[in-house]
């Protein structure tokens, strides 16, 4: 889940549904890809609990967007805590069973922060599956460059908004203008951008409805 932007056009309705939609998946790990707000960061007080509603059997984990990093991160981050909702900044754990090897490591906003991949692969272990969340999906080449990423999870784009069929996206913001929608590889690594659920600039989407994504990881 991404890009909420609780207010002024994101209504709470839609986002009480997108929860209850994904506690229906029974899910293993939620991840919450950024940018919980919009115009004021006060709006947070009122997402926080929404989103601590979400039930996940190994946690519910979450990165900051370029809107939360610009317009109060200490708040972002303190709110979701208080609904045990873990903020990574720049940080990596391992999650899922205790035997298990998937790891997750979580970076700061590309535009409004300053994220650092090694930093945040500082506890990977050889072997893991790694799986990076970062909110701007066009860092993806670089974070491929730099860590052992396998999958990156990003939002940003809102795949575009409003979407003219035959042309594509209308606007697209920085860092979300190449991979802005769906799965992509490089080189045997993947990122999947979701659209987002929340607006921004225009109380509206076109042709590019609101999404929640489920993931499933298969070992080979």
């Amino acid at each position: 889940m991404s890009d909420h932007h609780l207010f002024p056009f994101t209504p709470r309705g839609l986002l009480e549904r997108a929860v209850k939609q994904a506690n229906a998946l029974d899910p293993d790990l939620v991840l919450l890809g950024g940018d919980y707000v919009c115009a004021d960061v006060e709006s947070i007080r009122e997402l926080a609990p929404i989103l601590g509603r979400l039930n996940a059997k190994y946690g519910v984990f979450a990165v900051q967007g370029n809107y939360d990093c610009a317009l109060g991160p200490e708040l972002i981050r303190s709110q979701l805590a208080m609904q045990s909702i873990e903020v990574l900044v720049n940080r990596g754990l391992h999650v899922g069973p205790i035997a298990g090897r998937l790891f997750l490591a979580g970076l700061d906003s590309v535009l409004e922060g300053v994220p650092d991949p090694i930093r945040a692969f500082g506890s990977y272990r050889e072997g893991d599956m790694a799986l990076a969340l970062v909110h701007e999906p066009d860092y993806f080449p670089m974070l491929v460059g730099l860590t052992p990423a396998e999958l990156q999870l990003a939002g940003h784009s809102h795949g575009g908004q409003v979407r003219l069929p035959g042309l594509g996206p209308v606007i697209l913001p920085r860092w979300g203008r190449i991979y802005y929608a769906g799965l992509y590889e490089l080189s045997g690594h993947f990122v999947y951008t979701g659209r987002g659920l929340g607006m921004v600039g225009l109380p509206l989407r076109f042709d590019c409805p609101p999404e929640l994504s489920e993931i499933t990881l298969e070992a080979v």
